[in-house]
């Protein structure tokens, strides 16, 4: 006598965001419909899709891009979070994300276990600026490196840079990094008190007068947003790298001292 089989239910197949190493990511130097993302806090290589976060759909709930990776190809070089985040949302529900992150910075989020479906990356957390890239690579060959996100032209002629400044106990003072968010300058003075010395820094930096720039303050203690007339934003990063090709070159030159005494 034969059994009673139960009916077969056919499942459609997964298509989810997978965790990568470098090792096995796509080659993106001839696959130009991929698109690569950085993360804008460390510049570290953290997304390549398909899709483009530029037009992207948004999430309402908190302005996150939306990336479909069932009909988008998409890999992270992340790491997924030991623990799900429990976040309540104003119609009472809670949502389960399963979030990535580039070292301790949370990148995006997935609702999913599996991460299949929809992934959801935070809003500002990723960049296509490369600093690694882009600082080598000339335009048009007319020798200009394009700047980044963070030196842009602004109405009037001006071009805005965003800083951020930090305090060298040592006494150091010049360029130590940029990133696509902001161009990392230390300085001498307390950070309460170093405005005027970051001006100063600034114009023989950019060979600008005191007069053509104005210094404002950011969201926190640390940041600052400069306007400078009378110079475009190729040449302010260009005046920039050459500080931080310079700043580079004394930290060197003094680990090299250190390690002969």
């Amino acid at each position: 006598r034969r059994t009673a089989q139960p009916p077969r239910v056919s499942m459609p197949p997964k298509r989810s965001a997978h965790v990568f190493t470098s090792d096995d990511a796509p080659d993106t130097a001839t696959a130009s419909a991929y698109n690569i993302y950085y993360c804008k806090f460390c510049g570290d290589h953290c997304l390549t899709t398909e899709a483009s976060l530029a037009s992207s759909p948004r999430r309402r709930t908190d302005n996150a891009h939306v990336i479909d990776t069932a009909k988008h190809v998409t890999k992270m070089k992340l790491s997924l979070a030991a623990k799900p985040v429990a976040v309540m949302r104003e119609n009472g529900e809670v949502e389960v994300q399963y979030r990535y992150a580039c070292g301790a910075v949370p990148v995006g989020y997935s609702t999913s276990p599996d991460g299949s479906g929809l992934l959801y990356i935070f809003d500002g957390a990723l960049s296509a600026f490369d600093y690694e890239k882009d600082h080598a690579v000339k335009d048009d060959g007319s020798g200009v490196r394009p700047p980044p996100p963070c030196v842009i032209a602004v109405a009037g002629g001006a071009t805005q840079i965003d800083i951020e400044v930090d305090r060298d106990v040592k006494g150091g003072r010049g360029v130590t990094k940029i990133s696509a968010s902001a161009i990392k300058i230390v300085v001498k003075s307390p950070l309460t008190k170093c405005d005027a010395e970051l001006l100063e820094f600034l114009a023989g930096c950019l060979d600008l007068k005191l007069t053509q720039m104005s210094l404002l303050k950011g969201r926190t203690q640390t940041t600052r947003t400069l306007l400078a007339k009378g110079k475009s934003p190729a040449e302010c990063y260009e005046a920039l790298t050459k500080s931080l090709e310079v700043e580079n070159a004394r930290v060197a030159k003094l680990a090299n001292l250190g390690q002969h005494t």
